[in-house]
C-alpha cells in the first residue's frame, strides 16, 4: 500500500542551519487500520506525512503508493497518483465557507473527473449519511460547528473511495466529545482502508491506532500497540 525506502529530507541543506528532518527512513504500511505518527512539535511528523502523500519532495530515497513510485516523478504524475489513491483530512478542515455541505464534498469527485450528476448525488449523500451530516447537506459550511466541519471533511476525504486516508491532527481543534466522535468515524473507515494519522495525543493514539510510529530525535522508531 505505502512503502518508504531509505528516505531522507533536509531543511537548509548544506548550511550551518541544516536539519535532517527525515533520517534514512524505511517503512511498510498495511492495507487497512490506523497508523498513528506520534512526535513533539518540530519532530518532523507532518513533514513525514506530507512526503508520504507526495505534497513534500524528499532529497533521496523512494516512496511508493500502491506500487507506483512518487519520488522523482513530475508534479503532474504525482498529483494524479495522489488524487486517485489518497483522501486528506486536515486539522483546520479546509472547507469553502460559502459553499454548502453537499458542494464541499462534491468538489472531491469533480476533481477526479466524475461528471454524472446522479453518480455524484448517490456518492455524496451516501458518505454524508455515514458521518451523520446528511440532514445538513444544504447548510453553508460557515454555519457549522467545529465537530460538524470535521465530519464534512471526512466525508470529502472518503467520497472518492480512496485506498488511503491521510489525517493531520484531525482532532487538534476539537473538544474531547467531538474528538471521540471524529475518531470513532475514522476507526470505522479504517476497517476498509489505511488511515495514516499525525497526532501529538498519545492516549488517543493508544486508544485507536493499530500501530504507532514514534519520532524521536528525528529518527523513526516503530512501536506496536495491540
Amino acid at each position: 500500500m505505502i512503502s518508504l525506502k531509505n528516505v531522507n529530507k533536509y531543511f537548509n541543506r548544506h548550511t550551518k542551519n541544516e536539519i535532517h528532518i527525515i533520517n534514512d527512513t524505511s517503512l511498510e504500511f498495511e492495507n487497512t487500520g490506523i497508523v498513528a505518527i506520534l512526535g513533539e512539535s518540530g519532530s518532523g511528523k507532518t513533514t513525514l506525512l506530507n512526503a508520504i502523500g507526495g505534497l513534500d519532495k524528499v532529497n533521496s530515497g523512494e516512496i511508493y503508493i500502491n506500487g507506483e513510485k512518487i519520488t522523482n516523478r513530475s508534479a503532474y504524475k504525482v498529483d494524479k497518483i495522489r488524487n486517485l489513491n489518497i483522501g486528506y483530512i486536515f486539522q483546520d478542515y479546509k472547507l469553502l465557507d460559502n459553499l454548502t455541505v453537499y458542494e464541499n464534498v462534491e468538489i472531491a469527485l469533480k476533481m477526479i473527473g466524475i461528471k454524472d450528476k446522479e453518480e455524484i448525488k448517490k456518492r455524496v449523500n451516501y458518505v454524508l449519511e455515514c458521518v451523520k451530516m446528511y440532514r445538513y447537506r444544504n447548510r453553508p459550511a460557515k454555519m457549522l460547528s467545529g465537530g460538524e466541519r470535521q465530519r464534512v471533511a471526512i466525508a470529502r476525504a472518503i467520497v472518492k473511495n480512496p485506498n488511503i486516508v491521510i489525517a493531520d491532527e484531525p482532532t487538534g481543534n476539537l473538544d474531547s466529545k467531538n474528538s471521540i466522535e471524529v475518531m470513532d468515524i475514522i476507526k470505522a473507515i479504517s476497517k476498509e482502508r489505511l488511515v495514516v494519522i499525525v497526532t501529538h495525543e498519545t492516549e488517543l493514539a493508544k486508544s485507536y491506532a493499530s500501530r504507532i510510529i514514534e519520532i524521536q530525535d528525528r529518527k523513526n522508531h516503530k512501536r506496536l500497540f495491540k
